[in-house]
């Protein structure tokens, strides 16, 4: 059973805080993957049987080299307004559901009661800072783009030094500000402040943060690769090209993802309170020792 923690944990500490958190809260946040799973899902499929042979109803991917017809079909409809509005209502209604899974894990975590209803609706309230924040991100790193691009373009060792070292900067920062939406969300923050928070929390602690992550991310796709396996022998054996072999595939990859919807949202809160626990401690002690110098 999960219980907030009350100081620093360790980084097993942390991930065991994050997958007791995951399986105490699947209960009430797999409707809400689900659903998200399905807001992907039905687009991809519908987009694999207008183009029946050229891609995969699963993936979306081709699924052979296409010729000349093939290929500016697809463009055309690459290029339709109707579709880069549906996938833009995906990525609308997506952050939405995610916002939504996050607000009932943390519900979870304090030992409240945060109805389905609720969470969508504080989530949609919460829709517009996010989206102003990643259209943050986004700039920022378009900027970053187009700065590494001029600098490759330059040709010379020292500029392509300088495009290493951007990369490397450019990967710090984002560890520095990776908790923003999560603080954005939990914390009611605006997108500016927010980043601030997450800037502030992970100051000292960029390597810890990056090691539970990479493990989370190491045991999420272990799970997968393994499910995926199970999935493909199962697909082959009835027939890829077959549209049974095809649902019980796409049935299969739906139910894995709805059950991994909240871990990631679970194990992300758990560092995020040892953060603030660990902050809160540091704050103190340096009240302390200010104190004992007057």
């Amino acid at each position: 059973m999960y219980t907030k923690p009350t100081g620093p944990r360790s980084i097993g500490g942390v991930l065991d805080d994050g997958l007791r958190l995951w399986r105490d809260s699947l209960a009430k946040t797999w409707p809400l993957a689900l659903l998200a799973q399905l807001v992907v899902a039905i687009p991809v499929l519908l987009l694999g049987y207008k183009l029946q042979g050229m891609v995969s109803p699963v993936t979306g991917m081709p699924t052979r080299p296409m010729s000349a017809a093939g290929t500016q079909a697809m463009l055309n409809l690459m290029k339709s307004p109707a579709t880069w509005i549906t996938y833009l209502g995906i990525l609308v209604v997506s952050a939405v559901l995610y916002a939504a899974i996050v607000l009932r894990v943390a519900a979870v975590a304090g030992g409240a009661v945060l109805s389905l209803g609720a969470s969508l609706s504080s989530a949609l309230r919460l829709l517009p800072r996010l989206l102003l924040q990643f259209l943050l991100f986004f700039v920022a790193l378009v900027a970053v783009g187009i700065a590494m691009a001029l600098l490759a373009a330059a040709g010379s060792v020292v500029v392509g030094l300088g495009s290493i070292i951007l990369f490397f900067v450019l990967f710090f920062v984002f560890g520095r500000v990776f908790f923003a939406s999560m603080v954005l969300m939990l914390d009611d923050a605006g997108p500016a402040e927010s980043i601030g928070i997450s800037w502030s929390l992970t100051r000292g602690y960029w390597w810890r943060c990056a090691g539970i992550l990479i493990v989370l991310f190491i045991i999420g796709l272990v799970f997968t690769l393994v499910v995926g396996f199970i999935a493909g022998a199962l697909g082959g054996a009835l027939g890829t090209s077959s549209v049974l072999g095809t649902g019980v595939s796409q049935l299969i990859s739906l139910a894995v993802n709805t059950v991994l919807g909240s871990l990631y949202p679970a194990v992300l809160i758990a560092i995020l309170y040892d953060l603030k626990l660990r902050k809160q401690g540091g704050d103190l002690l340096g009240r302390v020792d200010a104190l004992a110098r007057q």
